[in-house]
């Protein structure tokens, strides 16, 4: 008869968008801060702000759209 195999531990690749999207969010995370910091304590500089809180939308929607097309890609090829 044939021997039975021993279980093998397969190491699972992590997915590299999920781990760019944990990155990319902790980076918001701390950008939201320094906006609520600027907000609240810079007085002398008020238009320091508006770019910072446009760069963490920006980089919002790409993280988003990055995810969106990842799910794209994993629901039209569900062999990969």
């Amino acid at each position: 008869m044939l021997d039975p195999r021993e279980p093998s531990v397969q190491s699972r690749q992590t997915d590299p968008v999920a781990a760019v999207t944990v990155g990319a969010l902790s980076v918001i995370a701390v950008a939201l801060f320094a906006a609520a910091f600027l907000a609240t304590y810079t007085y002398a500089t008020p238009n320091a702000e508006l770019p910072l809180v446009i760069a963490i939308v920006l980089l919002f929607v790409v993280v988003i759209g990055a995810n969106i097309l990842r799910l794209a890609v994993r629901h039209l090829r569900p062999g990969r």
